[in-house]
């Protein structure tokens, strides 16, 4: 029809004809009402017509939206029709709101006795907190940790390997430190002009090789400032390379300290242009001394950390996840391999990086003000006082002793309870952020034992064992090995689990075309297994076959004592412990009820989700921490506590360090430029250099206190 209609002479229909075809389906000569052009009144006498139907719309009307459905209408608002009657349409508009909100308000149905058995028997659990949008330009994004490009990495030697290396030549350059030391006290003593002490001897020994007693003095501080330069070899020589290859760190200063300080003990008691200045020999010998002293540190820590990570084939490894719990950093432990930390232990320290940045613009400064000092104020004969008094200053007696010292008292902790830094990339590490727990920590190997085996109905006991050990065992829980043992003591055997499926404390499985359950009480109660009067026992396995009650193991718990202080250790470092227990009995009120745990403290995550923070193969996609060679909560807090303290106490030390440094340089500046050699002597720069070193020791006996 429509064709025939887009012809130029076709035939031509009506309203009509066209409704009845593309109607509804059901006209019937219906009456289709034209629009009239005005409204007609009818006469009053004219009977009433009914009212005429309308079809389906047209193609052409538009149609209407889908009607909501009662309950979702908007309530109308009543529109008076003149303004006396404003007031009390708008009062009944609102009575009628509220009508709809009372009708409404308990639409919500009521928990049936399901949802109440759960509500009963399953325990609380805590929610993480949902990931922030990376596009969302107004938060804050949390900053990456560094990851360190593979071709600037040391390479990665062994544990055992590094271990043995390290211990060569331990001894002795121990023995030096000491001997280094010693000089520099001796030096110390000449240097500082005390009442009791008498020179007479000296002086007379000076004037056999026709020397005074300030030259004499100046020639013997020289020389056992040498002889401390020889005894720390490793200081010049790693400072004049650092110097060579434009790579200046703390050494490179203590190297110019050294060697201007030489230069002006050598010079000064024949030019005459002090008086009698003593040279800053002593000072010099110090900072030799406590440089070589945290070289030392960090190469006897590095040596015990080397040593505690080689005592297992297959350590634990403390790995960080950036956003693996409530979107912060995650601290995670499992079996795994030494990898990667041979190369990390090698690599440069918190010092050795701050320095990297911080000695040229010392090594600047230093030259600068010696300059001015000197040359700048027309003299240019002290060059070689000021710069030595300058160089000096600028090395800081604790600038290698910022990271060595306590990092060696720290290492000496861990190695005792079997844990291991990953260097200084691994101690970085270490700050805020959730702690995985899993029932080996809380519960090491041989904590759990069944106190007895008990069997219901016509069941064997050896089935009833070989059913729940298997089921325990495609759990992967704690209870694994304790069950393990029983199985071998009854003579039982391991069946073939299919279909395992988790629930808030236990977990199903069929075995043999057989659902079984096992789990604690408050399970069987939920999964409707009636439990015989008097076996309602908390710290319980039960197992359950094709419904009914087949076996319960009542389980006797030792948690060792320190338990309690590890979780309140990591909790005062500002790390949050997340229970990811698979044990169906370690849930937070026996935790609190037993063993008196601070549960409102910890976190518990939902079944779902401790399966997924406990799985084994957690380590894979983080960042290595340390290694642990042994099971067990505490020494997973002492490393995780231990670094965070070593980091803080690292950045601590360099902070006063540095500060000494830049405070020490200025005042040797001001004091060289007016020539303030009475201000400037060697016991006064002992005392400023020495008070610089308090805060460093304090810290580093700090760290381990824990």
């Amino acid at each position: 029809m429509s064709d025939q209609k887009d012809k130029k002479d076709g035939q031509r229909y009506s309203v009509d004809e066209i409704l009845a075809e593309y109607g509804s389906g059901r006209y019937k000569g219906a009456k289709v009402l034209d629009f009239p052009e005005r409204e007609e009144q009818p006469p009053r006498d004219a009977p009433e017509e009914p009212e005429p139907t309308l079809v389906f719309p047209t193609v052409l009307e538009k149609k209407e939206p889908p009607k909501k459905p009662a309950e979702d209408k908007p309530i109308p608002e009543i529109v008076p029709e003149n303004v006396g009657r404003k007031l009390g349409a708008q009062l009944h508009t609102l009575l009628r709101k509220a009508d709809h909100y009372a009708d409404h308000m308990y639409d919500q149905a009521e928990p049936d006795e399901e949802a109440r058995r759960a509500e009963k028997y399953i325990p609380g659990v805590d929610q993480e907190e949902v990931a922030e949008e990376e596009d969302n330009p107004r938060l804050p994004r949390r900053p990456k940790l560094r990851v360190v490009r593979k071709k600037e990495l040391p390479p990665d030697t062994a544990p055992g390997k590094l271990a043995s290396q390290y211990s060569k030549g331990l001894k002795g350059q121990g023995r030096r430190a000491r001997l280094a030391l010693l000089l520099g006290i001796g030096l110390a003593a000449l240097s500082v002009e005390l009442p009791f002490l008498s020179w007479g001897t000296l002086a007379e020994a000076a004037e056999g090789f026709g020397l005074t007693l300030y030259q004499f003095r100046t020639l013997i501080l020289s020389a056992l400032l040498l002889l401390t330069g020889m005894v720390c070899y490793e200081i010049p020589a790693a400072g004049a390379k650092q110097l060579c290859t434009l790579h200046p760190r703390a050494e490179s200063i203590l190297f110019l300290a050294w060697i201007f300080t030489l230069l002006d003990g050598l010079t000064t008691g024949f030019l005459d242009l002090r008086g009698e200045s003593l040279p800053y020999s002593a000072v010099t010998a110090l900072g030799l001394a406590f440089a070589l002293r945290g070289i030392h540190g960090r190469r006897r820590g590095d040596r015990l950390s080397a040593k505690a990570a080689a005592q297992v084939r297959s350590p634990y490894v403390v790995s960080l996840d950036e956003t693996l719990w409530s979107n912060k950093p995650t601290y995670t432990k499992a079996s795994g391999s030494s990898v990667g930390f041979g190369s990390q232990l090698q690599m440069e320290d918190g010092g050795q990086r701050a320095y990297r940045a911080a000695a040229p613009l010392l090594l600047l400064g230093s030259l600068l003000c010696a300059l001015l000092a000197s040359v700048g104020q027309g003299a240019p004969g002290r060059i070689l006082w000021a710069a030595s008094a300058c160089f000096t200053a600028s090395g800081s007696w604790s600038a290698l002793l910022a990271f060595g010292l306590p990092y060696r008292k720290l290492a000496e902790r861990l190695h005792q309870s079997g844990a291991a830094l990953a260097g200084w990339t691994g101690i970085a590490r270490c700050g805020c952020g959730g702690v995985i727990i899993s029932d080996g920590d809380l519960l090491p190997t041989g904590s759990v034992s069944v106190a007895q085996v008990k069997v219901f109905g016509s069941a064997a006991t050896e089935k009833v064992v070989g059913y729940t050990a298997s089921m325990l065992r495609a759990m992967d829980c704690g209870l694994t090995r304790t069950f393990h043992n029983l199985l071998r003591a009854q003579g039982a055997m391991y069946r073939e689990v299919s279909g395992l499926e988790w629930h808030e404390g236990g977990a199903s499985g069929v075995i043999r075309n057989k659902e079984v359950l096992v789990g604690t009480a408050a399970y069987m109660h939920l999964m409707e297994v009636a439990l015989p009067a008097g076996h309602n026992i908390k710290n319980a396995i039960f197992c359950a076959i094709g419904g009914q009650l087949a076996g319960m193991f009542p389980l006797h718990y030792s948690m060792s004592s320190g338990v309690n202080p590890s979780l309140s250790a990591l909790m005062g470092a500002g790390l949050s412990p997340v229970l990811a227990t698979r044990d169906p009995n370690l849930i937070p009120a026996l935790l609190e009820q037993k063993f008196k745990l601070p549960v409102d403290k910890l976190e518990f995550p939902p079944v779902g989700r401790r399966l997924e923070l406990s799985a084994r193969d957690a380590q894979e996609d983080g960042l290595l921490v340390a290694l642990l060679s042994r099971e067990g909560l505490s020494v997973y807090c002492d490393a995780l506590v231990g670094g965070r303290r070593l980091r803080q106490a690292v950045r601590w030390g360099l902070l006063f360090a540095l500060a000494g440094s830049v405070i020490g340089l200025c005042l040797t500046f001001y004091l060289t430029s007016i020539a303030a050699y009475g201000s400037l002597t060697a016991g006064n720069f002992l005392v400023f250099m020495a008070a610089w070193l308090v805060p460093e020791i304090l810290i580093a006996n700090w760290v381990n206190q824990y």
